[in-house]
């Protein structure tokens, strides 16, 4: 009872002043078996205190300790909101007093999420008496205490961010990296609820298991302890007692209990981030790492980005086998058989190389054990439970079960034991039902005897008198039991019991108590858990679901899931729930923190089933029956009405990736109904008919949609839900499924048009990666992308979200390789001289070391641990250099077995494990060499026939990412995979690449041929799944994402990001359909698609002032005029040379002149006119050449003049005489930018980061303005010129940044301007160094120096802009950092920002939003690949 004192006593501080000093210096509680939630014997001790001889009346203080206590539930509940900041740990005794008297687990633990939990070896009255300091007791509290002290000396002298953080925040830290809500301990105590006292300990005691826990590994690799066993025989309780006892004997141990019934949890993903979480709670180095690395990357692993390999990289491989522990880590798997890729995990696991020894407890069903036939040796230790193993413990749990019901008679309780045991066949769960199936018969000694004689053997037979128990009920019991089983064994998890009874709803409403109901008609199926909903066993789930000879399935499983998702369709379709949403956006407004809150949880408050029904009702469709035409209406409808409000609600969960999945499963169910209606009509005879609706399509162009929508508006969407309804469609294709059925046409509303694809295309974005030098190489991580010229060793990072340039690493000579470490958070580049490792988070280099010797690098790979850089060399030598000291570790000569020297290598390639090499000759088939013998042994080669064998020619070579078979390309264009252990070989001629690239999975192969098609094959069997086919473009190099959905292509100076959506592909393998990629595929046709990019691409952009047309400079040289309507050509007007790039475009005010610059410096200036039949006539004007090309040009007000600016020199055209009327030649290069003076219309202003200064149209020499009111602005130096000379003296810039943009709003109030640093290379300028100035043209003339807004305030607006647009009415126009259109109206308070509309994803690329503009009507422009997508009305919302 001194736990629950202690609790409300520090209720009582925390809320008042008077005891505020000493409650601020509690650090944490530990509770010594202290009744949380109530005792059931509260009532025994009264009862007691009651009939004592002296006749004490019951005591009040002992009734509130009951377990339905309402003084318990108070303290519980008050102290759970006022212990956020605290430390808590609650210990709980194992054994009993006297009187059989035990605080239970369940209530000797609260359940908060900061919480640890322990047994300790003692009673109620031991528990907290030691006998001494060497009581094992006594050192389990004394190492909490000292941990604690530990962590306050620690936080005195410099506060970490992780201890400056409350307990609660470093959950909602944890939980942001890991997206973890339910703490394992959760779990793990209601398994710990069923092992009864005495029980299960032998397999603690077992020498093997004592041997696996106390050994040391010597290679530092992971050692397993494998427990394998039947069904139903124990495996989870065992799982449990080794978790305990680990934990007991002081050991760091983590856990996770796959299950079949949770798709989630059912992953190897899902297990990776619980191991994580529940190490990142425990250990504080760790924690301090993972929560650095997040704010350094911004990366995160929760269920919407859960790649296993992602995970593995960054997290184990990263950081967690990195780190130096102060003990052993101890891993506890159960039921590892079902979890969706169970070999994967091992795999992983074996090979994997931990400074700190891990070891791995692994309980499964009787399978495949890889580790035995990979060779992996005393890795692992395996033991076969056996029914003598458990007998004991069964007999132990039946005796004391009868105890409890039949106390009087020990001959009976001794004949029923004996029988159950005879027919148990160690299994513990036959045993539990058996129990439960005879608490109703044992009135008689006759009715016990009966029902033991009929107690059926094994489980399938107990499972039947089940059911027969359930079929005797009445109709109406009997339905309602069945639903609930449907419910129970098809839903995607165990559903809560306020879900479920939703769920029932629309059949049975009104439940009494729905627990009560199941215990009592589900036939001992069901089990209810913390109101947690499920079948007792794996295996009644297969029981009910299967069909048996000569009957059909209890519960048809296409059936099950048709009436779920009907059930969840309807529940989702209804209006309402918008209105909702919009209450739930109110209490929760949209912003960085709503953005990373799941806001769907404060709707389900009221409406528990709507989560579920939100997130799985497309898991439910795809596996429904598909002749359903009931089930075909319901998607129909929803899709067609409901759609958004679904995709809002998906938004508000903050997790996209249920979008992803439900396309998925939509595509699923869409394929296996193509499949039969392929199938039925094979054979069908002709008819009149008009075909049935096809269904099928529908459904996978509403799929398509959403994966397309996550894709290109998905983090807006996270931010702003609501936005769905007015900014998603019309940014979609006019041809998609919600572009054409959500679209909003009427007049005023938002519209984009000039796109000539009317369907969905796949290039994310095109990157100018080698600033018109070739891109040589591409290397794709997870949160970015590299790009490598290899003539000037530029490597440049992108961002992978916004594809934007982040760091620009310089190696300074050639380069002819980059690689990245494991993790890859280092990246090593080799150059001909030098050799440098860079952190790839700060983009710093680490280390800088010579070539070690003369030859050339061919390969080069950083060494698992980040020790070694090891390089492969012509030579045909493998050297590992120490990357600390550059020291030369070691050196590996690879001497061929003949003797014979073949000259430099064509090819070279390190196996994953980095064990082996692989080389290759031209006229000579591949060898392997393993790097880790001992001995000096012979290479692997494979067998060949003769000379004329495709393997004697090979290319290039490429190891597939098991490292257990090798890719080598042929001069002939095919391929020949080496399975090395086999030495097989496979060969196939029909991809013909030309490059190649493996997903890290190793499921996919990417290529391109020779024309620059880009293809995608699946494994093994390389069926084509993807083309695009492309005739015009020479591709160099080729890279998958490490999560296999995106790939990267080089082509000249351009680097292409492409996500097809072929590639997304679900986070989980269902349990019912286990085939693989490659498998599928054969059942569908390849997608085919163009390739956009390949036509010529937009580069330049003028619009008119009418709002009517608008003209574009292409690279090939051309310039059109399209219509603003509808975006689409009018007419070309001219051309530039055919292989020059137009780079810029003016048109005069009245839209009577049309100039243009290319890169060469050839300027073209036409007039236009436009009949009255609406044909354009086109005149020429000039057509000069200049050394350089022009940077800007500017049209004066009556378009009798044209300024032609280049970096280094000003020309003045006149355009009636068609000839040069001045020219400035500055000698050094300006950073300035021109602008005709808003009140003069004689004069320019000159604007650059240094001063502003005016000058003549007609002269470019410096002068008054036309207004003798006006003074000059600031004395220049004098310039150079040929039309016009003076005496001045040279401008010199001062500054290293330079005018990028230039407007004036159309009050003419106000100039805007924005600087930039000048880098020399276009493509890197970066916004994070943008500055902005806003310049009353008032103050033009008036002073020397003219006045600025607020510095201040021009500062806090630039943090806020990505690209400057233009102006609109008083107003500045920008995108900001997450690509929404917005504008501030200059002078207003700098957050009086607004939003409009964000651009889609697909949009943001780095070239073509430097010529995004927005005219005077708020019409905006945007160049895509060849088209010019043009934004009307938007400006308005």
């Amino acid at each position: 009872m001194g736990g629950l004192v202690v609790k409300k006593a520090y209720i009582l501080g925390k809320h008042g002043d008077k005891y505020a000093g000493i409650i601020s210096k509690v650090h944490g509680i530990v509770f010594l078996a202290t009744p949380h939630k109530g005792s059931q014997y509260a009532k025994l001790l009264n009862n007691i205190l009651s009939t004592a001889p002296l006749g004490a009346p019951p005591k009040a203080y002992v009734a509130d300790l009951d377990t339905h206590a309402h003084a318990i539930q108070d303290i519980n509940e008050q102290f759970r909101s006022s212990c956020t900041n605290l430390a808590l740990v609650s210990f709980f005794e194992t054994q009993k007093i006297g009187l059989g008297v035990k605080i239970f687990v369940d209530s000797a633990i609260l359940g908060y999420p900061q919480e640890e939990s322990s047994p300790l070896n003692g009673d109620h009255h031991t528990i907290c008496k030691f006998k001494s300091r060497q009581d094992s007791n006594y050192k389990v509290v004394r190492n909490v205490l000292r941990k604690w002290v530990a962590n306050l000396k620690c936080s005195r002298p410099s506060l970490s961010k992780s201890q400056q953080s409350s307990s609660s925040n470093v959950a909602k830290q944890i939980e942001a990296v890991f997206g973890i809500r339910d703490r394992a301990e959760e779990e793990l105590n209601i398994v710990r609820a069923k092992v009864m006292d005495g029980t299960c300990q032998w397999v603690v005691q077992r020498k093997e298991y004592l041997q696996w826990m106390q050994g040391i590994d010597e290679l530092q690799r992971s050692k397993m302890f494998w427990l394998v066993g039947l069904p139903a025989t124990g495996k989870t309780i065992l799982a449990s007692v080794v978790v305990d006892d680990l934990v007991f004997r002081g050991h760091s141990c983590a856990y996770h209990f796959f299950s079949s019934a949770h798709q989630a949890k059912r992953t190897v993903a899902y297990c990776l981030r619980s191991i994580a979480t529940q190490l990142a709670y425990a250990n504080e180095e760790f924690r301090e790492r993972l929560l650095a690395m997040r704010e350094e990357t911004g990366i995160s692993f929760t269920s919407q980005n859960q790649d296993f390999q992602m995970i593995w990289d960054r997290i184990f491989d990263g950081i967690i086998f990195k780190m130096r522990f102060q003990s052993p880590l101890f891993w506890v798997l159960d039921a590892l058989d079902e979890a969706d890729s169970p070999s994967m995990l091992t795999s992983h696991l074996l090979k994997a190389h931990s400074v700190t020894p891990i070891k791995i407890f692994i309980s499964s069903r009787p399978m495949r054990i890889p580790s035995l036939a990979a060779g992996y040796g005393s890795q692992i230790t395996a033991s076969f439970l056996t029914e003598k193993d458990t007998q004991s413990d069964i007999q132990a749990y039946v005796r004391h079960a009868l105890r409890d019901a039949l106390p009087e008679d020990e001959q009976i309780r001794d004949e029923i034991t004996n029988q159950i045991l005879s027919k148990a066949s160690g299994s513990f769960l036959w045993v539990k039902v058996a129990l439960e199936t005879l608490q109703d018969n044992w009135h008689t000694q006759d009715d016990i005897q009966k029902a033991l004689t009929e107690l059926p053997q094994g489980m399938d037979d107990m499972y039947s008198k089940m059911l027969d128990t359930i079929e005797r009920q009445p109709h109406r019991t009997r339905l309602i039991a069945r639903r609930i089983l449907t419910w129970t064994a098809c839903s995607w998890r165990p559903l809560r019991i306020t879900e479920l009874e939703i769920a029932l709803e629309p059949e049975f409403k009104g439940f009494v108590n729905l627990k009560d109901t199941i215990v009592q008609i589900c036939g001992h199926f069901v089990s209810v858990d913390n109101s947690i909903v499920s079948l007792i066993h794996a295996t009644a789930r297969q029981f009910l679901l299967a069909k048996r000879e000569g009957s059909s399935a209890y519960i048809d499983s296409l059936e099950g899931h048709e009436h779920i998702a009907g059930t969840c369709l309807q529940h989702l379709s209804n209006d309402g729930w918008r209105r909702l949403f919009k209450v739930v956006s109110t209490e929760c407004p949209p912003g960085p923190k709503a953005r990373r809150t799941n806001r769907l949880l404060i709707a389900e408050r009221e409406h528990p089933f709507l989560g579920y029904s939100t997130c799985y009702w497309a898991y439910h469709v795809s596996k429904s029956r598909l002749e359903s035409q009931l089930l075909d209406g319901l998607i129909k409808d929803f899709l067609s009405q409901y759609c958004l409000i679904w995709i809002e609600a998906i938004a508000l969960s903050n997790n996209l990736r249920y979008l992803t999945r439900s396309a998925q499963y939509l595509r699923s169910y869409s394929k296996r109904k193509i499949r039969r209606s392929r199938h039925l009509t094979q054979d069908a005879p002709l008819s009149l008919k008009d075909p049935p609706e096809d269904h099928a399509a529908t459904i996978q162009q509403w799929a398509n949609d959403l994966i397309r929508v996550t894709g290109k508006f998905g983090s807006n969407l996270l931010q702003f839900p609501s936005s769905v309804y007015r900014l998603v469609p019309p940014f979609c294709p006019r041809r998609s499924m919600i572009g054409s059925t959500y679209l909003i046409r009427s007049f005023g509303a938002l519209s984009v048009n000039g796109l000539s694809s009317d369907c969905w295309d796949d290039c994310l974005a095109t990157v100018n990666a080698g600033d018109g030098r070739t891109a040589s190489k591409v290397l794709a991580m997870h949160e970015y992308f590299l790009t490598l010229t290899k003539s000037t060793g530029t490597v440049l990072m992108w961002n992978a979200n916004t594809c934007e340039e982040e760091k620009r690493l310089e190696h300074y000579e050639y380069v002819s390789h980059m690689v990245t470490n494991r993790s890859r958070t280092l990246l090593a580049t080799a150059g001909i001289d030098n050799h440098r490792i860079w952190d790839v988070s700060s983009g710093k280099e680490l280390h800088k070391f010579p070539v070690p010797q003369e030859a050339t690098p061919m390969a080069i790979a950083i060494s698992h641990d980040d020790a070694e850089l090891i390089v492969g060399l012509d030579d045909c030598s493998v050297t590992g250099i120490e990357i600390a000291s550059s020291r030369v570790r070691w050196r590996y000569y690879a001497e061929h077995p003949d003797g014979i020297t073949h000259g430099c290598p064509k090819a070279m390639a390190f196996s994953p494990d980095l064990s082996r090499v692989a080389m290759a000759w031209r006229g000579y088939p591949p060898l392997i060499w393993d790097l880790n013998a001992n001995e000096r042994r012979n290479p692997q080669s494979p067998r060949v026939h003769g000379r004329a064998d495709t393997i004697h020619n090979p290319e290039s070579l490429i190891w597939h990412p098991d490292g257990d078979s090798l890719l080598i390309l042929c001069q002939s264009a095919a391929i020949v995979e080496w399975h090395i252990y086999d030495d097989e070989q496979s060969e196939f001629d029909h991809v013909k690449p030309r490059e190649m690239a493996v997903s890290l999975d190793g499921n996919l192969l990417l290529t391109s041929d020779h024309v620059g098609t880009i293809s995608i094959w699946t494994f093994p069997r390389f069926n084509l799944i993807y083309r695009l086919i492309n005739d015009n473009g020479f591709i160099r190099d080729l890279s998958f994402s490490p999560d296999g959905q995106r790939f990267y292509d080089t082509r000249g100076s351009l680097c292409n990001v492409w996500e097809p959506d072929v590639l997304v592909r679900t986070d989980e393998q269902d349990a019912g359909d286990q085939s693989s990629i490659g498998e599928s595929s054969t059942m569908t046709e390849p997608v085919l698609t163009i390739d956009l990019t390949s036509q010529s691409q937009v580069t330049a952009l003028a619009p008119d002032a009418k709002d009517a047309y608008f003209c574009c400079g292409r690279n090939d040289g051309t310039v059109f005029i399209h219509n603003v309507e509808d975006g689409q050509k009018i007419r070309k007007v001219y051309g530039h040379d055919t292989f020059t790039s137009v780079i810029l475009l003016a048109w005069s005010p009245s839209g009577k002149y049309v100039a243009s610059g290319d890169e060469t410096g050839r300027i073209l200036a036409k007039r236009l006119e436009v009949k009255e039949t609406g044909k354009w006539a086109v005149f020429p004007v000039l057509d000069v050449r200049l050394p350089e090309s022009a940077q800007q040009l500017l049209f004066n007000s009556n378009e009798s003049l044209m300024l032609v600016s280049t970096s280094s020199a000003d020309v003045v055209y006149d355009l009636k005489a068609k000839k040069e009327v001045c020219r400035q030649d500055w000698v050094v290069r300006q950073r300035r930018r021109w602008i005709e003076h808003p009140l003069d219309p004689g004069s320019l202003v000159w604007i650059d980061p240094d001063v502003v200064q005016t000058y003549r149209w007609a002269t470019l020499q410096h002068g008054p303005c036309s207004d003798p009111s006006h003074k000059n602005i600031e004395e220049p130096g004098n310039p150079v010129s040929h039309s016009c000379r003076t005496n001045q003296t040279l401008p010199v810039p001062k500054s290293d940044t330079l005018v990028q943009w230039i407007a004036l709003t159309q009050d003419r109030q106000y100039l805007v301007y924005e600087t930039l640093p000048d880098t020399g290379h276009a493509s890197s300028r970066s916004s994070s160094a943008l500055h902005l100035e806003i310049l009353p043209t008032s103050s033009l003339g008036t002073q020397k120096h003219p006045s600025r807004l607020s510095s201040e305030c021009m500062a806090d607006l630039a943090g806020q802009v990505k690209r400057l647009i233009g102006t609109y009415r008083d107003s500045m126009v920008f995108l900001d950092h997450e690509y929404w259109l917005c504008t501030w109206k200059i002078d207003a308070d700098v957050h009086d920002v607004k939003r409009h509309f964000f651009l889609p994803k697909d949009w943001l690329n780095t070239a073509t939003l430097q010529m995004a503009t927005l005219n005077e009507h708020g019409t905006f422009f945007c160049p895509k690949y060849g088209d010019v997508a043009v934004v009307r009305h938007g400006i308005r919302f």
